[in-house]
């Protein structure tokens, strides 16, 4: 062919040769390009999955916006995680790596870590592991049994993909990206990559990483909350020092923002007392369901696990398998919102060890009813700064200046008096799983009298008191509308 009329080839067979990557155009951090090893990991059946399993599983059934997926949080996470890692480079070049060409690699490595670091997820999302996993798999350790964590999962998964779809990721670097997604908290010699690079995408020494800085930021704005933190800062402010990342002293205040906003979505959307009722008739669907599906070993294997997606209540609902009737019987109540009963909540400290049904149907007194640990539901909800009972921004390290090759750790009390110094609470829960008035009364009391073992009797008087009046006034407001 000559070279006049190779001119005129197609376009498609002009750009063959170029590089496949994609541009996405996203909500919370608008336009951003990914590289093609990226897209060769997305468009695969593996990561394709994360499409069906809602970010904020059965918080959809109250806040109407949260309709976005893991999805489009993996894609945010890639993103990130690739920008910080450029940001420290272009800054440090050479005190961080030795050329452009590690860069690259490492920065690969940590793209497809933050990609990567929610395939493990199941249907539900956390409810998933925290609730349906420990009711089957309780008497187990994570020890004996790491399946039992999405981090580890989504490790198992990723090895999979890489295998049954050709992707060009040897072992090595499997085993290195395996590292970033489960994260480290310690700096050991042992170090396959930078230390630094494993305080990207999981940081488990203090919590600051790419991850909360998407989820929170995400999450935030599809359920129409209007507080926040500014992650951009933080990343454009921030450096390596004897491998730990650290950040500009200016950027403390921010950085508890961070923190306190993950308390409050804690407190107010992920364990909203309707979306939890939800939550566990969820997860009860799955366990009457599990002969059928054998939803729970699916854990420990990857071709069934693949096909584990919130999608299983349609596959549930439409059946007329016989023994699916009692999982078709709760989501029938669900769709009819008649949910199990929330019946009051009381807030203790932190110390006070997790209350169980068992211990509240032994103390039952009403002589009418017999009350059994399957009737009710105890949630023992620990809202925290992420570290239990700890102050995260105590493991941070703050510089003054970019010339301070010194960074240090900043007391709380060194930022401002109105910095909390308790940073985990501990609040327990009652459901009913029955709507029948004498069940609730007689459950309420045996919770009250349990929780008598561990905090005042007037001060649990005094707090469902208030919970009591505030029930009465909220269902009189009811009233009142639906005689219009």
């Amino acid at each position: 062919m000559s070279q006049e009329n190779s001119e005129w080839l197609p376009i498609q067979s002009q750009t063959t040769c170029l590089r496949r990557n994609k541009v996405i155009n996203d909500p919370v951090h608008g336009h951003f390009e990914l590289e093609e090893y990226c897209v060769d990991v997305i468009d695969t059946p593996h990561f394709q999955r994360l499409r069906d399993l809602k970010q904020l599983g059965s918080c959809y059934y109250v806040f109407p916006g949260a309709t976005h997926c893991r999805f489009e949080h993996s894609l945010g996470v890639c993103y990130l995680a690739g920008a910080q890692l450029e940001q420290l480079y272009y800054k440090q070049k050479s005190e961080i790596f030795e050329n452009d060409e590690e860069f690259q690699n490492y920065c690969k490595l940590v793209r497809i870590a933050g990609l990567c670091h929610d395939l493990g997820h199941g249907p539900f999302s956390h409810s998933f592991d925290d609730i349906f996993l420990r009711k089957k798999f309780g008497s187990l350790t994570l020890d004996e049994y790491p399946q039992l964590r999405h981090e580890y999962r989504s490790i198992q998964l990723l090895e999979n993909l890489i295998e049954s779809n050709s992707i060009d990721i040897d072992r090595q670097d499997l085993r290195i990206i395996g590292e970033l997604i489960q994260g480290s908290s310690t700096l050991g010699q042992s170090s396959l990559v930078p230390p630094f690079l494993y305080q990207i995408v999981s940081n488990k020494y203090n919590s600051v990483d790419v991850d909360k800085f998407d989820y929170l930021v995400r999450d935030t704005r599809a359920t129409g909350l209007k507080f926040g933190f500014d992650h951009s800062r933080l990343m454009q402010y921030c450096r390596v020092v004897d491998n730990w990342i650290c950040y500009h002293q200016k950027e403390i205040f921010n950085m508890y923002d961070m923190f306190n906003l993950r308390f409050k979505l804690h407190k107010i959307v992920y364990n909203h007392r309707t979306s939890k009722a939800i939550d566990y008739m969820l997860m009860d669907i799955l366990l009457h369901a599990d002969a059928y599906f054998d939803i729970s070993n699916s854990i420990f294997d990857n071709t069934h696990f693949v096909r584990m997606t919130d999608s299983i209540l349609y596959s549930i609902e439409h059946s007329r398998e016989p023994s699916l009737g009692k999982s078709r019987e709760i989501l029938h109540s669900l769709r009819k919102r008649e949910l199990y009963k929330f019946v009051c909540e009381l807030l203790v400290p932190s110390h006070i060890p997790d209350i169980t049904e068992e211990e509240v149907t032994s103390h039952q007194n009403t002589p009418q009813v017999d009350l059994r640990p399957e009737d009710i539901i105890v949630q023992n909800m620990r809202a925290n700064y992420a570290m239990k009972e700890k102050n995260p921004v105590d493991n941070v390290l703050f510089f003054r200046n970019w010339e301070d090759r010194n960074p240090v750790h900043i007391p709380r009390e060194h930022v401002s008096y109105l910095i909390p110094d308790v940073f985990e609470e501990h609040t327990v829960r009652l459901y009913s799983k029955s709507r029948d008035p004498l069940i609730i009364q007689a459950a309420k009391k045996a919770f009250q009298m349990a929780v008598q073992c561990y905090l005042d009797s007037s001060d649990i008087k005094k707090q469902l008191d208030e919970q009591s009046s505030s029930e009465y006034h909220s269902n009189r407001n009811k009233r009142k509308r639906s005689s219009f």
